[in-house]
């Protein structure tokens, strides 16, 4: 068999044991305790993202509810802005035609057709 081959050999290198008096000792208790107190912070972190996060979650439904509430009173304040509106518009309409209907040129002429006459004597002025 050729050496340059691209079979994989088997090659055989001993190993040494190393006797366990080599191995530094480490008390198991001490292994458990790193291991819970790495649980507990991670558990502690988690705890308060999840704070974090139900608070942020909580302001953002909130600012939500606000920005709802603040539109749709902006729009109750709009539409009584425009009945008003329209009402003084109605009004003075209203108050134009009493202005013209209460003229004394008109209050004459429907006096006379239905058949009163003017008579000083018994027409009081009256002053504001």
């Amino acid at each position: 068999m050729s050496l340059n081959s691209n079979l994989a050999r088997k090659v055989e290198v001993e190993i040494p044991l190393q006797s366990p008096s080599n191995v530094p000792e480490q008390s198991t208790g001490m292994v458990h305790r790193s291991i819970s107190k790495k649980s507990l912070a991670t558990r502690v972190e988690k705890m308060l993202m999840g704070i974090i996060m139900a608070i942020a979650f909580t302001l953002i439904a909130v600012s939500i509810s606000l920005e709802i509430n603040i539109a749709s009173t902006n729009r109750a304040l709009q539409d009584t802005k425009v009945s008003i509106l329209n009402t003084t518009t109605i009004n003075s309409n209203l108050q134009q035609e009493v202005q013209e209907l209460s003229r004394y040129d008109r209050i004459y002429r429907f006096a006379n057709k239905q058949g009163l006459k003017m008579n000083e004597a018994n027409v009081r002025n009256v002053v504001k």
